[in-house]
């Protein structure tokens, strides 16, 4: 070949590689074409169902009304539009992350901690003692028929072929290890994190114990300096890492209410939802699908792709929803390590190793018969354990079982029954019912341990067996309400504690939210479909409204100073006091809480989102009383307004409230031009309002929590009306990929009927 054709070919192979490989991705997107009406007939395991796109181009399953048959087109509809997200999510639960991307440092800490607590090693076990033949197996065992149906018949997706991964066939412990770990990621581990950071304000001595006994009232009050000199001696302490995952969002904020009859313009009640979660991944983390039977039956609602229980919902008799419960289910103990054993009443015994090879690196875990796992550094993880005293973690060892009843919600006719399903359960959860014949209903729901000296907020030592969990509260320890005389419910991860059980919740969300919802139910008898989406989208901030009138003697009578003097205290994408409140609430909390820790400790602990709640805590505490911990508030907030004023540079809120979701597989790696990422979007969500949500860093990574579902129906119909930010598909080549951003964006809501 001589130089003229050899340069030709140069140039040419390209071009034709190109055109070669725009040809086959043209037919890979057309074959992932979805319209209205498209079906696919299915025999899985017996069991003859149909699949169809609705007119929202979601899927519609029919089949035999049995729980069976409906996990089975759950498990299939799963794979067919979330099979990556359902995949990511499994090697994320078992601490395989790094056998696919082997080069993130946080997929090996993250893999770190899925082994420190062996969640797929523990559901292995935990199977084993499923009852044959029960409701939970059969569940477990349809799902997973329905996912594997899908992948025996359908390629790799194309993310899978560019890093060579082979994904094996789903097992029921493989769900069962992804419904422990959502459990505590973002969920349980909250309480430990709550847990952590007070040990760290107590041995730094920047803070009374007065103090922090009147913030966590009452469940410090056994707090001694005996316990203080023992926290201080830890051994191998660290702060809350801000660990956050690359696949499973954490769910920070929700809200749901439920009015009956009474207080409704049908004369039946009217459920709303409105949960929160992290939205800087894509696809969205819940799934919309709906399923009719042979015998008349009809179910809609949301999932997590990759768990068999419709969460939220309604059929043609009963709607439900739920908010995390902000449950204390875990909690740190101390332990005394001696030559490689522990200690009770003054005897010791060996502790259990567990051995892992991560990245080529060996890991040592360390933990007791009851479940407590020894925390060390990550640097420490492949050495031998040392003497001292450590802080131990244990959470719920419970398996699944009681979970999965959850599942059968879509079947129950009524609260009543719908309420017996519900208390026992991994998932801490606020559980609000309503049905067709008028009726409406509250069942909390947890795996709370019974603690016999303590509330669990304060850790304690395990080495006075006096102090360890003796097993778990029962059904009649959580609260129920059944058509209570306010004729509604609300909750908003606020404190839903029955002053006569056993404690439940020990750092639950600030009740302003669900005040603010509470006051807009009472001022009116005759609420509609329409004024619930209105409330959905409320912006105002109570918290504004009480702090502004405390700023006037310092606000400037012109320019922004007046315009935050009269502004309606309602967030708006365009509005500039919007921004300036923003700011200046930002700049407040740092002044104060820097005032009471020290600039060098608050910016340590400020970046971990759990940490950040605990410094509005105690931010707003200084609003409410005028001091926190004998520091006077007023001086703080002229300093912090006039550093606000100063460096406001004309910014409306929208400019402050940006945000992209990123593609969960490829992490907004690549550029934005290509389209897998969405955004960005500005947002008029806020702090402390019902449309609660932020726009913030969690130390490096992207954090963006805001309105994750929103559902409303009317029980005197058969609609309802939901907004989900995205669209049904996880594939980008798919026509349905972005479907539903904009409605999103713009609050637009479809309209389903059942």
């Amino acid at each position: 070949m001589d130089g003229k054709s050899s340069n030709i070919f140069k140039y040419l192979l390209p071009f034709l590689c190109s055109v070669l490989a725009s040809h086959l991705l043209m037919i890979y997107v057309i074959t992932d074409y979805q319209y209205p009406g498209m079906a696919t007939h299915l025999s899985i395991d017996g069991s003859n169902i149909t699949v169809k796109r609705s007119e929202h181009l979601t899927l519609i399953g029919y089949g035999e009304n049995t729980a069976s048959e409906l996990y089975k087109t759950l498990g299939w509809m799963h794979a067919r539009d979330r099979y990556v997200q359902m995949c990511l999510m499994r090697l994320a639960s078992q601490g395989r992350l790094t056998e696919v991307f082997p080069y993130a440092e946080t997929n090996y800490k993250f893999d770190l901690m899925a082994k420190q607590f062996d969640f797929h090693g523990r559901n292995k076990a935990y199977y084993s003692q499923y009852e044959d033949g029960g409701i939970a197996k059969d569940i477990l065992q349809s799902y997973t028929a329905g996912i594997n149906n899908y992948l025996e018949n359908h390629n790799r997706p194309f993310e899978f072929v560019l890093v060579n991964y082979h994904p094996e066939p789903f097992t029921p412990t493989d769900v069962t290890t992804f419904i422990s770990f959502v459990s505590y990621v973002g969920l349980d581990e909250i309480c430990f994190a709550v847990e952590k950071v007070i040990i760290e304000f107590l041995i730094s001595e920047k803070v009374s114990h007065d103090f922090l006994k009147q913030v966590f009232h009452p469940h410090l009050n056994n707090l001694t300096m005996e316990y203080v000199e023992l926290y201080r001696s830890i051994k191998d302490l660290k702060s809350n890492d801000g660990l956050k995952s690359p696949v499973v969002p954490a769910i920070t904020n929700s809200n749901n209410w439920v009015i009956s009859g009474a207080l409704s313009s049908s004369g039946l009640p009217i459920m709303s939802s409105d949960p929160h979660l992290d939205v800087s991944k894509y696809p969205n983390t819940f799934y919309e699908s709906s399923y009719k039977t042979r015998q008349g039956n009809s179910i809609f609602g949301i999932s997590v792709p990759g768990i068999p229980i419709i969460l939220m919902g309604r059929s043609k008799e009963l709607s439900f929803t739920l908010t995390y419960g902000m449950m204390d289910m875990g909690d740190y103990f101390l332990e005394r390590i001696k030559d490689g054993m522990y200690e009770r009443d003054g005897k010791y015994f060996p502790l259990k190793l567990r051995k892992y090879t991560v990245v080529g690196k060996d890991v040592l875990f360390y933990e007791t018969e009851e479940g407590h796992v020894i925390e060390r550094n990550v640097e420490n993880y492949d050495k031998i354990i040392s003497d001292g005293i450590y802080l131990a973690v244990r959470i719920p060892d419970r398996n699944d079982e009681v979970t999965i009843r959850q599942a059968l919600l879509p079947f129950a006719k009524t609260v009543e029954e719908a309420q017996k399903l519900i208390p026992q359960s991994n998932l801490g959860a606020n559980f609000l019912l309503a049905d067709s014949t008028g009726n409406i209903g509250y069942q909390q729901a947890g795996s709370v341990p019974l603690r016999p000296t303590s509330d669990g907020l304060l850790p304690l030592p395990a080495w006075n067996s006096a102090n360890l969990w003796t097993g778990y509260l029962s059904d009649e320890d959580y609260m129920t309400k059944l058509n209570p005389p306010e004729q509604f419910i609300a909750t908003a991860n606020n404190l839903n504690q029955d002053p006569n059980k056993p404690c439940v919740n020990t750092y639950p969300a600030l009740p302003t939210r669900v005040n603010r919802i509470k006051d807009i139910l009472r001022s009116s008898t005759n609420h509609s479909v329409e004024d619930m989406m209105k409330y959905q989208g409320d912006t105002f901030s109570t918290l504004a409204d009480i702090t502004i009138p405390l700023l006037e003697p310092f606000l400037p009578s012109s320019g922004i100073g007046n315009e935050l003097r009269h502004w309606d205290r309602r967030f708006q994408v365009d509005s500039r006091p919007s921004a300036v409140w923003f700011k200046f609430w930002n700049q407040y909390t740092a002044d104060i809480n820097s005032v009471i820790f020290g600039r060098e400790m608050y910016d340590k602990l400020e970046p971990i989102v759990f940490n950040k709640y605990t410094f509005y805590k105690f931010a707003i505490i200084g609003i409410e009383t005028g001091y926190v911990d004998g520091v006077d508030v007023v001086p703080v907030l002229k300093k912090s307004l006039e550093t606000t004023i100063s460096g406001y540079q004309g910014e409306v809120y929208g400019d402050l409230r940006k945000y992209f979701s990123n593609n969960m597989f490829f992490t907004g790696q690549l550029p934005k031009i290509f389209g897998f990422d969405i955004g960005p979007y500005p947002t008029n969500s806020g702090f402390e309002i019902i449309k609660v949500g932020s726009v913030d860093k969690y130390l490096e990574d992207p954090c963006v929590f805001t309105q994750t579902w929103r559902f409303i129906t009317d029980m005197s119909t058969q609609t309802f009306y939901s907004i989900l930010p995205g669209g049904p598909s996880g594939n980008y080549f798919s026509n349905i990929y972005k479907r539903e951003v904009d409605n999103y964006i713009n609050e637009v809501y479809k309209i389903w009927e059942l």
